[in-house]
């Protein structure tokens, strides 16, 4: 083992060998190192895993107790198949009243309504799932809170990191290690399971080291909305580290405080998803209503909260990973392997690998997860463009230009003349690209930088959640689903009601229910409106048949005369408040 080098203020260094280099990449992590803020409630810290692994037993797949082991042993040997178990069902049975009472955490808020109907019913779906599918063991929360302050494992921060030479970038790497991810149980999360890691980066310029972007890891997601640039208002910067926030539970990392609604993205659903959208659209209601930042995803109930309001760690210890062997080598679990078949309850791998023993993109290609292919460091962009290099290209559109101009009069003279609409829509996309190069010309004679739009990558970036409506849509919330599943149970038992007519009978009433809980009371006059004439027109067009076609006739009438009457109103409440002002 290398002795540690010269400790400087805020932090300690581990196991560097080579003293130049080592020493400047320590120092440039330690100078931006991210500032974590954790929620309130939070039971679990970044810590080191020496003591973690010290206090586990080595598993097989096949149920092979392998021992104790300590880091120095985590390497090559151990295939996919493995795991460490921090708890047993020993220290599990050893809790008493008082730290199972301890451990037990309340939701700061009701879940339930942050999300829309059908959100709910997935989480039903879900409750009913972790009945019947192997899961994390209860207690296990408390007893591993317990048995990590009995070890006293989280008496200071412990943040592990590498500098990466990426291309055109020089790459910063964070990774934090925590002794349960405690998600589902105290906080009615997705899943728990031991141990979790989470990461950073830092995109810097190598001209001057000057940081240029920050990355987070936020569950299984990857790509550019995790990132955010250095100057952009979002992220909070102290002196020269970026603050995150931690989600309570599940560790992940946001850049604002807030509640954050889990987003699923199910390919299959993109195209209803959309299509509500749109209603909503059509009929005025905000669709931020219950789902903010999701975009043809699906939000489900599992809240990430990540509080301003606990421990605030700005000062680590920083132990590089360079030929550091349980980074490099091990690729089992680092938590308990209950065999889960939707991966969630099983432990996490580490920061290098896989569950199933691939590397990372993460860790093979920071700037591929981060979305940073093809956006240089200023550095480079600057040397990139020049008034030379700008004229060439100008020369090889113009000729485009000419030639795509030439093909028009030919096309339109032939004999059977056909549509040139395309062509003409190219030669017009050319003159645009045109125009935006003499722009940038003229920007680079007077000696401009080219400027970052340092939002533009952003297409559906997650964003708080708005608070709900109070007690009346928590229980509206609550009780929905089970009153929905109680009225198809009812459908299905009895003969006497026929199925179409109490799925649009549940249908029309259950949607405004839930703008009423809402208090969102315009949603809930256009939405009346709506359903209404949707009504009105299926019975006319049936009643026709039936010859019930002047009931619907006067059904439509009758909802006519209530929007009129509803549009009327506005207006003369305008005018009111108008003259009031004057």
């Amino acid at each position: 083992m290398t002795m540690p080098l010269d400790r400087p203020a805020g932090g300690h260094v581990h196991g560097l060998t080579s003293p130049h280099t080592a020493d400047r990449d320590v120092a440039l992590l330690r100078r931006h190192a991210p500032t974590l803020v954790l929620d309130a409630r939070e039971m679990f810290r970044p810590t080191e895993v020496d003591g973690f692994v010290a206090a586990s037993q080595l598993w097989d797949r096949s149920g092979v107790d392998l021992g104790p082991i300590t880091t120095a042993g985590l390497d090559d040997r151990w295939a996919p198949g493995t795991y460490l178990q921090f708890v047993d069902d020993h220290d599990r049975r050893s809790l008493g009243r008082d730290d199972i009472r301890s451990a037990r955490r309340h939701l700061a808020v009701p879940r339930l309504g942050r999300v829309g109907l059908f959100g709910r019913f997935l989480d039903a779906l879900f409750q009913l799932s972790v009945w019947i599918r192997p899961t994390t063991p209860r207690r296990t929360t408390a007893a591993a809170s317990d048995k990590a302050q009995r070890l006293e494992l989280q008496t200071h921060p412990v943040c592990y990191g590498r500098v990466v030479r990426a291309g055109e970038w020089l790459v910063l790497h964070y990774s934090y290690f925590y002794v349960m991810n405690d998600w589902r149980t105290s906080y009615r999360g997705l899943n728990d399971h031991e141990a979790d890691w989470e990461q950073a980066w830092v995109f810097c310029d190598p001209a001057d080291e000057s940081p240029q972007w920050v990355a987070t890891s936020s569950h299984d997601h990857s790509g550019a909305e995790l990132r955010r640039h250095w100057t952009d208002p979002e992220l909070l910067i102290q002196r020269t580290h970026p603050t995150l926030f931690v989600g309570a539970g599940s560790h992940a990392l946001f850049f604002r405080p807030g509640d954050y609604v889990t987003r699923i993205d199910v390919p299959g659903l993109r195209w209803a998803l959309r299509a509500r959208q749109s209603i909503r659209r059509l009929l005025g209601i905000d669709a931020s209503a219950t789902e903010r930042g999701l975009g043809p995803a699906l939000g489900v109930a599992f809240i990430d909260s990540a509080g301003a309001d606990g421990d605030t760690i700005d000062s680590w210890e920083i132990r590089p990973t360079d030929d550091t062997v349980w980074i490099e080598q091990y690729r089992g679990l680092w938590g308990a392997d209950t065999g889960d078949p939707l991966q969630g309850e099983r432990g996490p791998s580490g920061p290098k690998f896989n569950r199933n023993g691939s590397v990372r993109t993460s860790w093979a290609d920071p700037l591929g997860f981060a979305g940073l292919h093809g956006t240089p460091p200023p550095s480079a962009a600057a040397m990139r463009i020049n008034r030379d290099k700008l004229d060439r290209v100008v020369q090889e559109l113009d000729e485009q230009i000419r030639h795509q101009a030439r093909l028009l009069p030919l096309a339109e003279r032939a004999d059977s003349p056909r549509d040139t609409s395309a062509e003409s829509s190219e030669l017009t996309a050319l003159l645009r690209q045109r125009c935006e190069l003499e722009d940038l010309g003229r920007r680079i004679d007077r000696g401009d930088r080219p400027q970052l739009r340092i939002r533009e990558h952003l297409r559906q970036p997650a964003v708080p959640i708005r608070p709900g409506s109070g007690w009346v849509l928590a229980a509206w919330s609550a009780l929905s689903i089970p009153v929905l599943l109680a009225a198809i149970a009812a459908v299905l038992l009895l003969e006497t009601v026929r199925v179409e007519v109490a799925a649009a009978v549940l249908l029309l009433v259950g949607t405004p229910v839930e703008y009423v809980a809402r208090r969102e009371w315009g949603a809930v006059a256009r939405l009346v409106v709506a359903e209404t004439l949707l009504v009105a027109f299926f019975v006319f067009a049936f009643g026709v048949v039936l010859g019930a076609g002047l009931y619907a006739l006067g059904a439509v009438f009758l909802a006519g005369s209530a929007v009129l009457l509803v549009a009327n109103t506005v207006e003369l409440r305008s005018i009111a408040v108008a003259r009031r002002d004057r």
